[in-house]
């Protein structure tokens, strides 16, 4: 286990932004990382997010795994920090079992990484063709689908391009005009300014 120092990363890397609460399914994405590195072992695992209870316990789980060196947890980073991470990452792994959107992956889609994610929830629905998907209970599927992407350039750049569409799907200001529209044909709006 290592903590982050952005200068000193010279090794392709895996990366993971969010919290490690259980249905994150971060311990899965561990057992995946022990799969992909026995034919890549140069491979580093990142895991951004504040290091709390749930971090803490992955934490113990890591120390007892072989590639415990090759896991990185950075506790709380700058902004710069992070688009460093992502403009420079190899895979976003995203394994969660329950999601109520999914705006990591899409950050991650934004700067050009390609994205392996789970199937579970809405993921499928709002990433569609832009990410390759895994069973999340199965680290041996999880691995597969990670190994699938970092050895293939052609897939890679396929995912980064489908990314780039995907993402201007989701931009704030068509999310604003289209809630706008769902308010004015419900007559909201309307009624919004008469009761004032």
């Amino acid at each position: 286990m290592n903590q982050l120092n952005l200068n000193k990363i010279k090794n392709r890397y895996l990366l993971y932004v969010g919290n490690s609460y259980p249905h994150k399914n971060l311990d899965r994405l561990v057992s995946a990382f022990e799969i992909v590195i026995k034919n890549n072992p140069d491979l580093l695992l990142i895991l951004v997010g504040k290091i709390d209870y749930f971090y803490q316990k992955l934490q113990k789980k890591v120390e007892d795994s072989v590639p415990k060196d090759q896991i990185i947890f950075t506790n709380e980073i700058s902004d710069q920090e992070l688009t460093k991470l992502y403009q420079n990452a190899l895979v976003y792994v995203f394994p969660s079992l329950s999601e109520g959107f999914g705006l990591p992956g899409l950050e991650a889609m934004k700067y050009g990484l390609p994205v392996a994610c789970s199937n579970y929830g809405p993921l499928p629905e709002v990433y569609e063709t832009a990410a390759i998907y895994f069973d999340p209970k199965d680290p041996n599927d999880i691995a597969d689908k990670i190994l699938r992407i970092i050895s293939n350039a052609e897939l890679r750049e396929q995912l980064k391009q489908k990314g780039y569409n995907q993402v201007k799907k989701y931009s704030w200001e068509k999310c604003a005009k289209e809630t706008i529209k769902i308010y004015e044909q419900n007559n909201i709006i309307k009624t919004a300014k008469r009761s004032f």
